[in-house]
């Protein structure tokens, strides 16, 4: 062998081992394509998904925030003064508080207590008010 051809199988060996190398390192990095595709594949569907939800609540919040409002609306009809009173003058027999019907703390405490009727025979008194 002259120093030619021990040269040249010098470079083929290293020729051989940098083709192993760049064929083994090809595959790794397709393999590591791949997985990385997978696991995205599968984020932008989860985030897909978390966006459809998103949608529904808002949606739902938005109802929500709707039928507060009707709520609200007719609280405050429920609660008017002026309806109130006519309710009570009407169904009660109520009318504004004369002069007389005020009295002070003392004048309350002169006040006979009712007598609570006994109960009859085999009823069951709630005693809890």
């Amino acid at each position: 062998m002259t120093v030619s051809t021990t040269a040249r199988a010098g470079v083929n060996k290293t020729t051989a081992k940098r083709s192993s190398f760049l064929r083994h390192t090809t595959a790794l990095f397709l393999i590591l394509a791949g997985g990385l595709a997978v696991v995205l594949f599968s984020v932008k569907y989860q985030v897909h998904d978390l966006e459809t939800e998103h949608q529904r609540l808002v949606s739902e919040l938005d109802d929500e925030r709707r039928a507060l409002h009707v709520l609200r609306a007719e609280w405050a009809n429920l609660n008017d003064p002026i309806r109130i009173q006519a309710l009570a003058e009407h169904y009660l027999g109520m009318g504004p508080m004369r002069p007389l019907q005020v009295m002070s703390v003392s004048g309350v405490q002169d006040i006979p207590l009712r007598l609570v009727a006994e109960p009859l025979d085999g009823e069951v008194v709630n005693e809890t008010p």
